[in-house]
């Protein structure tokens, strides 16, 4: 009994053992399988979150787009509206939000709604401006069509006044072709002798026009120069008729040793240095070099400017005829009180090489301008100018050959222009008795020497 007894209990211990071991195998089994489990939804919900999280899930606006996916994820519900806004915002459903500001070309720190306020407020501007454009077009329209009508209105007059001059001529043209045959002839008579007169009268009658324009021109001039000597009469009784006679300056002293010269004025009377003048015995003989162009006895150029005295070198002398004190010097651009006003015309050969040229005309202009005279412009001469400045006088231009070319034509029409403007002002300066001065008077009353 002690034996079957105990042989139970060891089956009974086996047994035990062995459910124990395959508890604990399968304990461990599923032990495994739930670590597993578990790591493998840690991983999804990790995945999961990437996407959405779990409180973003329980969000009332994630709730609202699930009730709308339909049969499709919430993921395929917001790709396919992000395309949808691409493709409206840029028309290309794989445009990302630069590719949208680019295209809409709106700067990172705008929005859409930025843009669009801005697009609102142009497209007032441009609707108020096309608003006062189209009144502006209406107020047009009325002008044009008020236009028109008197447009219309004078077209109705003119035909009406064609009709009623058609009618009058109707009147007469009956009996005119009656007379047609006779006046024919006496027609060509008058032609032929109205060609002779005015063949013959043509020129008589182009030569009374020029005389009475220049006539005019003369008169023009003249009551200028009256209004202009009478101020300049008014401002100095002692001011000569002929500018170029006036007395600038006299000798003080002079040093025959070092030709040195002293004359009574300086900066108090506008004396620059370089200025040269003519030096003279006395006026008249100023007067003598104005009318015949003849030099003084010598010419001296200011090397040192004092208040009211200068110093002067001789630049040219003749040694019968020395300087001595109270010799007078002349300048014919230069005065100590007034500004003379000059006309400088032509071209110029001052460094008698035998060519005249507007660059040495160009020369005697600056001269004015440095001794304080007044360059006038243009051609015409004023009723104030003081003198007219003339250079080498033009040739006349040969007569044309009967088959002359353009150029020759050109070229005689410049030269003939050349030589009557010339003529005219000479002949206009000296009927206003404005001084004429060509270079050799220029040249002998302002003392310039060896250009």
């Amino acid at each position: 009994m002690a034996s079957r007894s105990s042989t139970g209990v060891i089956v009974a211990l086996v047994v035990f053992v062995v459910l124990s071991v395959a508890l604990l195998a399968v304990s461990i089994i599923l032990y495994a399988d739930k670590s597993s489990a578990e790591q493998k939804a840690s991983e999804a919900q990790a995945e999961l979150n990437k996407f959405i999280s779990a409180e973003e899930r329980g969000r009332t606006e994630t709730q609202d787009m699930l009730g709308k996916t339909s049969d499709s994820s919430l993921f395929a519900y917001l790709t396919t509206q992000g395309q949808d806004v691409s493709e409206f915002v840029a028309g290309n459903r794989t445009a990302d939000l630069s590719s949208m500001r680019d295209a809409l070309a709106i700067d990172s720190k705008s929005t859409v709604k930025d843009a669009m306020r801005k697009l609102a407020q142009d497209r007032d501007s441009r609707k108020q401006e096309a608003e006062s454009l189209k009144a502006k077009s209406a107020e047009l329209t009325k002008e044009l069509d008020a236009l028109k009508d008197r447009l219309a209105a004078s077209e109705k007059a003119r035909e009406e006044g064609i009709a009623t001059i058609t009618a009058s001529i109707a009147s007469y043209q009956q009996a005119a072709d009656g007379y047609r045959g006779e006046f024919d002839s006496a027609k060509a008579a008058l032609d032929q002798s109205r060609t002779d007169m005015e063949a013959r009268f043509s020129g008589e009658a182009d030569a009374l026009q020029s005389e009475i324009d220049s006539l005019r021109n003369e008169r023009t001039v003249l009551d200028g120069r009256i209004d202009a000597l009478q101020k300049k009469v008014e401002a100095t009784s002692t001011k000569a008729t002929n500018p170029a006679a006036l007395v600038d300056a006299r000798v003080v002293d002079f040093d025959p040793k070092t030709g040195t010269i002293f004359i009574d004025i300086g900066s108090n009377k506008r004396v620059v240095p370089g200025m040269t003048f003519e030096v003279f015995d006395d006026a008249a003989g100023i007067v003598a070099s104005a009318q015949s162009g003849a030099r003084g006895k010598a010419s001296v150029q200011v090397v040192k400017v004092g208040d009211t005295t200068s110093t002067c070198r001789v630049i040219r002398g003749t040694g019968s005829r020395p300087i001595v004190k109270d010799d007078v010097l002349a300048n014919a651009v230069f005065n100590p009180e007034y500004k003379f006003k000059f006309l400088v015309h032509g071209k110029f050969d001052a460094n008698t090489d035998g060519k005249s040229t507007t660059g040495e005309a160009d020369y005697i202009k600056s001269r004015i301008t440095e001794w304080g005279g007044t360059l006038v412009g243009g051609e015409t001469l004023t009723g104030d100018l003081d003198f007219l400045v003339l250079g080498v006088q033009p040739p006349f231009p040969a007569p044309l050959p009967s088959d002359a070319t353009e150029a020759q034509t050109l070229s005689y029409t410049e030269q003939r222009a050349a030589r009557e403007l010339y003529d005219s002002l000479f002949q206009t300066a000296a009927d206003a008795q404005i001084p004429v001065l060509n270079w050799a008077r220029f040249e002998a009353l302002t003392g310039t020497v060896n250009r």
